[in-house]
């Protein structure tokens, strides 16, 4: 930069110029850096980045706290964890994620959104290349262990799941067959989730193999794959049919 005048100057300011250039190299070092993490990243490291852009954290009295929730849309919630461990899959936590639950309010469904979320996470898994398992158990909220509560909002939803005077009614009828259908419509296959410590109790209370379920994604890795091979034969499953 040069004067030629009382407060007169031509030409770009050094000190400006030099800041300018260190932030787009600052720039560039970031984009640099996070597509190498994202590159590096783990499957399921991947699945989790990718579902914070499609839904939002619900908050707890007005502050974001540690929890597996994720509020999808208006009206559904799910609930979704790293696997961290399955027997014969040494790498399960690198590749798979237990989606634990997924709520619509009750007065929302019949529109789709189920299978709308069902569908971002199906989507989701296939550009992260990582695994969704699930145990095909369909419930309720209840207060009283017998009778099944609607829920009217999502306000109401999220507040009773912290709630110790509401709990969890399985359904263990026709819904569960709906149910089924529903992740078989969607594209999961049957494969054993069970580990060691199901040994530790009564087999009556497990679910049978066809209520276990895994979507696979067709980014799969071989290698990731072929450590569930034993998981998706029914008959081969030492846990499923123990005695």
């Amino acid at each position: 930069m040069k004067q030629v005048g009382p407060n007169t100057f031509i030409g770009d300011d050094p000190y400006w110029c030099s800041l300018a250039a260190d932030l787009s190299n600052e720039v560039r070092c970031r984009a640099i850096k996070r597509e190498r993490d994202e590159r590096l990243s783990s499957p399921s490291d991947k699945f989790f980045r990718l579902l914070s852009k499609k839904t939002s954290k619900p908050k707890r009295y007005g502050h974001l706290v540690d929890h597996p929730y994720f509020r999808y849309g208006e009206n559904t919630l799910i609930s979704v964890c790293h696997r961290h461990k399955l027997s014969g899959v040494p790498d399960a936590k690198q590749f798979m994620v237990h989606l634990e639950s997924l709520y619509v309010i009750d007065v929302a469904r019949g529109n789709g959104s189920g299978s709308s979320c069902m569908q971002m996470l199906m989507d989701i898994a296939e550009e992260a290349g990582c695994v969704i398992d699930l145990f095909c158990n369909p419930f309720s909220w209840t207060r009283d262990g017998l009778n099944a509560y609607a829920m009217e909002s999502f306000d109401q939803l999220w507040h009773i799941i912290f709630d110790k005077e509401w709990d969890i009614l399985y359904h263990n009828d026709c819904q569960s067959e709906l149910t089924k259908f529903f992740y078989q419509k969607n594209g999961m296959v049957n494969m054993c989730l069970y580990d060691e410590w199901v040994y530790d109790r009564d087999k009556n209370e497990d679910l049978p193999f066809e209520q276990q379920f895994a979507f696979l994604p067709s980014t799969l890795s071989n290698e990731c794959r072929q450590q569930l091979d034993e998981r998706l034969k029914k008959d081969g499953c030492e846990m499923c049919n123990r005695n």
